[in-house]
């Protein structure tokens, strides 16, 4: 018995790695009565797109341009942002006057053509963004709410990603976009420093009883998005300050910084064309395309896997999602998705809501292969995890489990429990260690950046892997 149970840890912990070339893995090390048969077996499993017009996105990047593209149509982002401002900050007794008013918009990355001529306007927002509404962070979010779109706006600005527009390139790439606000916004900020200082204690202050925030967007061009990493509100002022006499009669220069952070709500705006609605219904493949844009849907035959193994052991499941070439001819083309998430599809909002992190049981993360595909090598605690749901669900309900018609009438009910969701994200590396290359996913976001890929699926079923063992 000891040997046998050797035998069994041995398997399990082998086929749990194995791929399509290790088949039978086992049988050639067991003694002659202790055979332990270990199988594979391979399952039809269907696919389809799923527009995503929006997707949670709680992120410090902001997102600026349009861009057309041959096969995915038309897209637009833009951006509504509030302000932060140090703890207790605090400005001269002796201002003589507002000398400028700027936005900055830092980035290192943009997405097109890096000369196209764009226009950018800034307008106030006049309603506060609610922190504790989940909905602002989603994509789909309307400006309109927060802002009076007759009013005048703040400033209009031509800009091109690398053009003449720019005002400072850095040594480490970044790019500085400095936009000119009227001076009477500095008059602003300066009569409510004076009318209450409290006003400029922390962040939740300045947003209530100072600067709503503002909204920034793309009102001519297209071709180029902007990937915008920093973004802040400088006032510069002129105040008196003592000379070599001892009196107040000199003028210094002075800045104040009030930066959008993390710790006030950056909301990201996205648009698409109808041209994805026309991708998504096509059944010969699927897609993925980010920001906001499609999924693919699969549709997994547990039932099938549980009625035929039952009383089998389940060690291993690898599905893989192979993408097309792109064959098109747009001079600026996507990148495709380097990374991608494996979420039930009835988790696939809470998932990014609840800032969780794939626990390979109900959630995994794979990266693009050198093979042109996308390998979810071992995804049988997620098969186990539904059969057993599933289970529990039928018997809750006082039926069977082995019944069809309890079954059926169960999922019926429950018709996502058997579909996960595909879904392009970033993670979030830490290194473990400076010596050593292993690493943990710290955590998981949507992918905003500009990406596509065409994969196999849709009328075109693919095939998972099982590798189980008979006792």
């Amino acid at each position: 018995m000891k040997i046998k149970l050797l035998c069994v840890l041995l398997l399990a912990a082998l086929v749990y790695s194995c791929d399509d070339s290790t088949v039978g893995i086992g049988d050639g090390i067991m003694p002659g009565g202790d055979r332990i048969p270990a199988n594979t077996d391979s399952y039809e499993f269907t696919t389809r797109s799923l527009l995503a017009d929006s997707v949670y996105a709680r992120t410090s990047t902001a997102y600026l341009g349009r861009y057309t593209d041959e096969q995915y149509g038309g897209f637009s982002a833009d951006f509504m942002a509030q302000f932060t401002c140090p703890d207790d900050f605090e400005m001269s007794e002796d201002i003589t006057s507002v000398k400028s008013v700027k936005l900055y918009l830092f980035y290192d990355s943009y997405f097109g053509d890096s000369l196209n001529a764009m226009r950018l306007q800034v307008d106030t927002l006049d309603k506060i963004i609610p922190e504790k509404d989940l909905s602002v962070s989603y994509t789909s979010i309307n400006p309109k709410d927060y802002y009076n779109e007759n009013a005048k706006p703040l400033a209009v600005k031509a800009y091109s990603a690398l053009g003449p527009s720019v005002d400072s390139v850095y040594t480490s790439g970044l790019v500085l976009q400095s936009i000119k606000l009227p001076n009477q916004l500095g008059e602003h900020l300066l009569n409510k420093y004076r009318e209450n200082k409290l006003y400029f204690k922390d962040a939740e202050a300045f947003t209530r009883n100072v600067l709503k925030g503002i909204y920034v967007r793309c009102t001519h061009g297209d071709g180029t998005i902007l990937y915008i990493n920093d973004i802040r509100l400088a006032l510069e002022y002129n105040a008196l300050t003592e000379s070599s006499s001892g009196q107040k009669d000199s003028i210094v220069t002075i800045s104040g910084y009030f930066a959008a952070t993390k710790e006030v709500i950056q909301a990201n705006h996205f648009e698409n064309s109808d041209r994805l609605k026309e991708l998504a219904e096509e059944s010969e493949h699927t897609y993925l395309k980010t920001p906001a844009g499609i999924f693919t849907e699969a549709t997994f035959p547990i039932a099938d896997i549980y009625n035929e193994h039952k009383k089998d052991t389940l060690n291993g499941v690898s599905v893989t999602f192979t993408r097309y070439n792109d064959k098109s001819n747009t001079k600026y083309k996507m990148d495709v998705p380097q990374n991608l998430l494996m979420v039930r599809k009835k988790d696939m909002y809470s998932f990014f809501e609840e800032n969780k992190i794939a626990d390979s049981k109900t959630s995994f993360t794979c990266s693009y292969g050198s093979n042109n595909s996308y390998t979810f090598s071992n995804i049988a605690p997620l098969i186990t995890y539904c059969i057993e749901e599933r289970k529990n669900g039928i018997i809750a309900a006082g039926g069977n489990p082995d019944n069809e018609s309890d079954a059926q009438r169960w999922e019926a009910q429950n018709p996502d429990w058997n579909k996960v969701v595909i879904i392009p994200v970033d993670l979030d590396i830490v290194n473990s260690s400076s010596s050593s290359n292993s690493y943990t996913i710290a955590g998981i976001s949507n992918s905003l950046n500009m990406s596509s890929a065409k994969l196999k699926g849709g009328t075109d079923k693919l095939k998972m892997q099982i590798f189980y063992t008979t006792f």
